[in-house]
């Protein structure tokens, strides 16, 4: 019985992995465009709005905290995914993640290239003692033997160093500071060979549920069922993240259909990723320093000019209104007076009437 479990759980390894990778062009079957660079080593911290030149939010969104970056999902359909605009040609990615808890949510950090090779992490939401390791070459998902499970402490309240290391003969996992895992590159091999990851790779991170109705039995497994919705939100939270790319270029090609690291083709330059790590998005304040005295002047003039249009309307405005409350005032003092007359006329007149009525008569 316990055969059978464990098969079905690393079957749904490779169905988790085959549903959550995708190309838009492979060159194993074609000609594609070349691959941009990082072509350097940066650290970003995920705290502030990211630049979205260089990261790429493709499925959902995030939030910002001073935390980091948080991902959540709160309902059914929902999914995230962050990737990187830029591809490394071997390398290292750190990330300091604390994971979303909850049965059948994957939180995921992972290197993923154009022809389907890979390298994971990932936290299954019901474990929150436990990172598992992965990686897959060329899409080829039919060998269940690649996983590893590494045991960390308060995966889902405390951030963590997960560290991969990358290059052409072997691949690192590491967990704050502690080497967990080694996969060294052998031609002989069938698990090493041609289905090692050897191609520029972008970095992706995901929040996503695989314990849904419509995944592959084995899938809502290995991510402990189905999700509970009515216990949401599920958040993954990342701090931070490193990277590091061993090659220094432009971008990357692939010279033929081989996949093989030593097919991919390295454009010398600087890359746009480079460029805007060098020359930041500025803010408005060094916008404004940026700007010549002439400039200044020019503002600070029109900014004078305007607040004068401003004042004259403004002083217009308030004379039509005091011409306009004497005009009422004329006419409302003419209007009292008129009104007097016509009671001091009225007055005299019944005055008039009541000494005619009275019979009196002067004595002569």
């Amino acid at each position: 019985m316990k055969a059978v479990f464990n098969l079905a759980v690393l079957a749904a390894l490779a169905s988790n992995a085959f549903a959550q990778t995708f190309t838009d062009c492979n060159p194993l079957d074609k000609t594609c465009p070349s691959d941009p660079a990082l072509g350097t080593e940066h650290e970003w911290y995920f705290n502030t709005t990211l630049d979205t030149t260089i990261w790429n939010m493709t499925t959902g969104d995030y939030t910002t905290t001073s935390d980091g970056a948080e991902f959540t999902l709160t309902k059914e359909g929902q999914s995230t995914l962050l990737q990187s605009n830029f591809y490394i040609f071997f390398g290292v990615v750190e990330s300091w993640v604390k994971m979303a808890k909850g049965k059948g949510i994957i939180s995921s950090v992972v290197l993923e290239s154009d022809d389907l090779d890979e390298i994971d992490w990932e936290w299954v939401g019901y474990n929150t003692s436990q990172v598992q390791s992965n990686f897959f070459g060329k899409g080829n998902h039919t060998t269940y033997n690649r996983g590893g499970f590494h045991a960390v402490a308060n995966a889902d309240t405390e951030f963590h160093n997960y560290t991969t290391y990358w290059d052409q003969n072997k691949l690192e996992w590491w967990i704050d500071g502690d080497l967990v895992r080694t996969v060294p590159y052998s031609t002989s091999s069938t698990v090493y060979g041609k289905n090692y990851p050897q191609t520029p790779c972008q970095v992706k991170i995901s929040n996503w549920p695989a314990g849904t109705k419509s995944a592959d039995p084995g899938t809502v497994i290995w991510a402990g069922g189905l999700v509970d919705y009515s216990e949401a939100p599920f958040t993954m939270t990342v701090q931070k993240v490193r990277v590091q790319d061993f090659h220094t270029g432009k971008e990357y090609s692939y010279g033929d259909h081989s996949g093989s690291w030593q097919s991919i083709k390295v454009t010398p330059g600087n890359s746009t990723a480079l460029d805007h790590i060098n020359n930041p998005p500025k803010s408005l304040s060094e916008k404004w320093d940026d700007l010549g005295t002439g400039a200044h002047v020019g503002v600070y003039a029109g900014a004078a000019a305007a607040g004068t249009l401003v004042f004259v309307a403004l002083g217009l405005y308030c004379l039509r209104q005091r011409r306009k409350g004497r005009l009422e005032h004329a006419l409302d003092t003419d209007q009292d007076a008129t009104d007097r007359n016509e009671m001091q006329n009225y007055q005299n007149s019944w005055k008039a009437t009541e000494w005619r009525n009275s019979g009196y008569r002067p004595v002569t």
